[in-house]
């Protein structure tokens, strides 16, 4: 069977930010789930991707600010960027004009020289949990990494008991994060000056042959699209849970999805994230820390465009977000943002929401199905004022990725029965359409269910 042939320029053009390794030796490989999609735009099939299980490839190096706290040196502790491969159309809901190179990466592969103690594996529960996520994400539209397959490797691995150990292959437009910026930006001006050029490359649609010109058109874009992707989130109940930089992508996708979790009850302060204590990436505060996090990409790139320039883009981004927040909103209540009084519709909602408790999906699909006023008579003059507004037909999902189902799929997956697994799998990889003898899918969680937790087991 033949196999795409990798391009590896991350690592020929930034050797400074990328160490060889090459993936465990696994005793007993088996393919779990597969992604037909993503691996069709690739060239990957079932019978070729048994190639990717003894894999050269690379770890990359970035550093972060972790909770605030800045870390000089983080870096890939148990992934492995296999190399690139060009698709055949946009995977991750980039724009029209971006580059079609994506990263295949593997993730628990092994350790590798940032694994700091430890063992560099993954288990199968964490794997498929974010084969599903960013599957799901996918589906509501919201740019994310892609999964292409999770597969046993043979190995028992401890993790507080003793689980199958698993890898997931993911794919991405590139791995390049506010951390890398930050490690090129302390590791010497000409790293730097390759990195923005490489990113450029990489990211814009027309790069330029003037260094300025595309520095500050990454912050520019950078800016635009984690605005854009915030406010999806914001739409969709999505608590990432560890928005550090080294989490946060140049181009505005998600990634990364140890202790996210969609919210069932409305609730600003929704926080899941075991480490999470002071609440810093609560549901309510991810905007503010996405514009944090590109105030901190800022700083690195302050060689090339100055201090007044970088200060106008990141000045930028309140007005940027309310924008697409109001846009998100607008589509999902089913108004257009620019109509008289709609504007202050929108803003009356969350603490409409926070006040009665409400489930969101529940609630903002009721406004799709037309029943609201019956399920949440608590909502009747906010629904009056709705209609006053121009209402049009909102665009709402029946399911997401809700915790409790997660968990339970992930409990009969370790078991050796994946059936639940796909049935939750199927509903929220097509989550706008109901589906026959599903309604126990679109349920939140019991009232009396314990608070749910996440660690960052991916």
């Amino acid at each position: 069977m033949s196999y795409p042939t990798f391009l590896h320029t991350f690592a020929e053009q930034l050797p400074g930010l990328a160490v060889a390794h090459r993936s465990g030796e696994w005793p007993d490989p088996q393919l779990v789930v597969f992604n037909d999609e993503v691996g069709a735009a690739l060239g990957i099939t079932r019978e070729n991707i048994c190639d990717l299980f003894h894999a050269d490839g690379h770890a990359q190096a970035y550093s972060g600010h972790q909770f605030g706290n800045f870390v000089p040196l983080l870096g890939d502790g148990r992934t492995l960027l296999v190399g690139e491969l060009r698709a055949d159309r946009h995977l991750c809901g980039e724009a029209s004009g971006a580059p079609l190179l994506y990263d295949v990466h593997l993730k628990g592969s092994g350790p590798t020289d940032f694994s700091r103690g430890g063992d560099g594996r993954a288990v199968l529960g964490p794997m498929l949990r974010e084969y599903l996520i960013s599957e799901s994400l996918h589906a509501l539209g919201v740019p994310s990494s892609r999964s292409l397959a999770v597969f046993t490797t043979g190995e028992t691995v401890m993790r507080g008991r003793p689980q199958p150990g698993a890898v997931l292959v993911r794919v991405t437009p590139h791995h390049l994060r506010v951390g890398t910026l930050q490690f090129a930006a302390i590791s010497g001006p000409e790293i730097l000056r390759d990195t923005v050029r490489y990113a450029s490359h990489r990211i814009l649609a027309q790069p330029s042959d003037n260094e300025l010109e595309n520095a500050r058109e990454l912050l520019h874009q950078a800016v635009l699209s984690q605005a854009r992707l915030v406010a999806q989130w914001m739409r969709f109940g999505f608590v990432h849970g560890v928005m550090n930089t080294d989490n946060t992508t140049l181009s505005g996708y998600s990634i990364d999805f140890g202790p996210c979790a969609f919210m069932d009850t409305f609730d600003p302060q929704t926080v899941f994230s075991s480490i999470d204590q002071g609440g810093r990436y609560a549901y309510g505060q991810q905007p503010a820390i996405a514009g944090w996090n590109l105030a901190r990409m800022a700083e690195t790139l302050l060689p090339f465009i100055g201090m007044e320039s970088a200060r106008e883009e990141i000045d930028s981004f309140a007005s940027h977000y309310r924008a697409a927040w109001l846009a998100e909103m607008g589509q999902a209540v089913g108004v257009d943002p620019d109509n008289a009084g709609a504007e202050k519709l929108l803003d009356a909602l969350p603490e409409l929401l926070t006040r009665h408790t409400a489930d969101l999906t529940t609630f903002l699909r009721s406004l799709s199905d037309g029943t609201t006023q019956q399920k949440f008579p608590w909502a009747r003059d906010w629904c009056t004022t709705r209609d006053m507004c121009g209402a049009v037909p909102p665009h709402n999902p029946v399911y997401i990725p809700r915790n409790h189902l997660v968990e339970e799929a992930l409990l009969h997956a370790e078991r050796g029965d994946l059936s639940h697994f796909h049935r939750l799998f199927a509903a929220t990889t097509a989550p706008f359409d109901r589906l026959d003898g599903s309604e126990d899918l679109e349920q939140p969680a019991p009232q009396d269910a314990a608070p749910y937790i996440t660690y960052c087991g991916t």
